[in-house]
């Protein structure tokens, strides 16, 4: 073979299914599609979109411009060049791998689109994807077309069908990453089953604007903002967003994450140049894991920007937690929750050896787990978070029946071994973030604190920290702040009876569904939700006897 007929040459069916493989999680599959819709769509036209979950699959259908004869030979290119960034529009879809977002979750995938009363549909399978691993070059469609411009008495949108699933869906999750990335997308309005996304921005303590022209000329003129919460954030809502045009790119703290009180901290900067295509290397990558790529001079510009005005941020709150904790009232406070979270931890110890588990198979034939009230297997000690605690005891259930199902091997017998190791390396890497120096000097497990703070009147009177294991009571919450008041700022409302009443209801109460909801996360008791709430009353009573 001549040299001079040498050329790069490509296996579709490969590369399509090894590009699914960038989308790791069906979040990240469905805001694919979600986010086509919102960005090409007609003018004047308010984007609208449905998401439909079940056991089975997924839809995803929207109002979107819809797609002709060209339109889908555009989708189809693998790794083309996306048509609206020709014409100058910055938006998503760079770099041409989103056809194959489905193929990372499921086996099937259907298109049917609608473009100027024609209509267009399509089925995919990996099966016939698979037929075409073994050669380079194109991949016919044409026995996957179902529909081809039929001529039909609708407005443009697209509908994608991805079925045969065969990942577990978690319609929190879903949920919570449409509606973080929906704050950019305003206009958009997305359903998720019967839930209508919304994200609400936490209640704002402090803004501070910074603008990059002076330390940061080459990023151009723009605005860091940087958002104090009134209360700590849960990770999806922590950070600084990193968008260009409009399109969220990535959410960072730069360094800051897990520090003291940078869970308060949130933003966002907009950076258009990043998605310039003049650079050599590219800020953006190809895997869709919402990171840039730090090896870009921008990406590093930016980075050294959001950084160190973030710190400036985060000291500044920390120094002012520090002068609030030393206050009177605030040390008065504090001898009254560490009496609750003494209660809290000796329930906690019970508990956590109530919810060692076994394996039950429900009538339904789902897969369910309940409890064993005095089971001896494998109680776990250590300084361990909640989460890891539940987790490792969910691991140990379905390591369980998987031994039953394959070997027969006992249980305990198996996992003593199997996990042994595991154990101790979670406790050594965990000891020091609960416990703070690692020496835990009670007689095991998770520490719980309790701790009143000024949280603002906006938000819930308690808040459960379960990375932290933190129980934080709002005192500007209404109902706590009129109990202060009806005794007297100027007098001791911390020796209140009724206000150390309320307190223990408060702080208990957000304990108990913080395990409860831990407890469903890890589906303990499968689909039957009226179980997680007896757990919640079951604990909340406990407590309430010991009180």
């Amino acid at each position: 073979m001549s040299l001079s007929k040498l050329s790069y040459k490509t296996n579709t069916a490969r590369a399509i299914l090894g590009n699914a493989g960038l989308f790791k999680y069906p979040q990240h599959v469905i805001w694919e599609y979600v986010t086509n819709e919102i960005q090409y769509r007609d003018k004047k036209v308010k984007p609208l979109i449905y998401v439909t979950l079940d056991n089975k699959k997924i839809i995803i259908q929207g109002n979107g411009e819809g797609m002709d004869e060209k339109g889908l030979a555009n989708f189809f290119i693998l790794h083309g060049q996306n048509q609206d960034r020709l014409k100058g529009k910055h938006g998503r879809g760079k770099h041409g791998t989103g056809k194959s977002a489905a193929f990372a979750i499921a086996n099937n995938f259907r298109i049917r689109t609608i473009k100027n009363k024609k209509l267009y549909e399509l089925e995919i399978t990996k099966k016939d994807l698979k037929k075409y691993e073994a050669q380079t070059g194109d991949i016919p469609l044409e026995k996957c077309v179902k529909i081809n411009g039929k001529k039909i008495n609708s407005d443009n949108g697209t509908t994608i069908e991805i079925s045969e699933i065969n990942v577990k869906l978690n319609k929190k999750e879903i949920i919570e990453e449409l509606e973080k990335k929906l704050f950019y997308w305003k206009e958009a309005e997305v359903w998720v089953n019967e839930h209508k996304c919304k994200y609400d921005e936490p209640q704002i303590k402090d803004k501070i604007i910074i603008n990059s022209h002076k330390t940061h000329p080459e990023l151009g003129n723009i605005d860091l903002t940087i958002k104090v919460s009134a209360e700590p954030l849960e990770k999806e809502k922590n950070g600084i967003a990193i968008l260009t045009s409009g399109v969220l790119q990535e959410t960072t703290l730069c360094g800051a994450e897990n520090k003291e009180m940078a869970n308060y901290i949130f933003g966002e900067i907009d950076c258009p140049i990043l998605d310039e295509d003049d650079q050599d290397v590219a800020a953006t990558t190809i895997a869709r894991d919402m990171k840039l790529n730090p090896e870009n001079k921008r990406v590093k510009a930016i980075y050294s920007f959001i950084g160190p005005n973030v710190e400036i941020v985060r000291k500044k709150l920390v120094l002012e937690n520090e002068k609030l904790k030393e206050s009177e009232n605030q040390k008065k406070l504090q001898k009254h929750a560490e009496k609750m979270q003494e209660k809290i931890n000796k329930h906690f110890e019970k508990w956590k050896n109530k919810v060692v588990m076994k394996f039950n198979r429900p009538s339904d034939g789902k897969l369910g787990i309940a409890e064993d009230q005095n089971s001896n297997i494998n109680n776990l000690n250590g300084s361990l978070s909640v989460g890891d605690e539940i987790e490792a005891l969910t691991d140990l259930a379905f390591n369980f029946a998987k031994d039953l199902k394959n070997k027969g091997q006992n249980l305990e017998s198996k996992n003593k071994n199997k996990n042994s190791l595991k154990e101790k390396e979670n406790e050594n890497k965990k000891a020091k973030k609960v416990n703070g120096s690692g020496n835990n000097k009670s007689s095991g497990g998770t520490k719980f604190k309790v701790e009143y703070q000024n949280n603002g009147d906006q938000n819930p009177r308690a808040k459960f920290d379960s990375e932290n294991n933190i129980v934080f009571i709002n005192l500007e919450h209404p109902q706590v702040l009129k109990l202060i008041n009806d005794v007297g700022k100027n007098n001791d409302y911390t020796k209140d009876p009724m206000f150390r009443k309320i307190s223990d209801e408060i702080a208990f109460t957000e304990y108990a569904f913080g395990l409860a909801n831990l407890l469903y996360q890890k589906k303990y008791y499968a689909e039957n939700t009226d179980e997680y709430l007896r757990e919640a009353r079951s604990i909340i009573n406990e407590l309430s006897n010991i009180y």
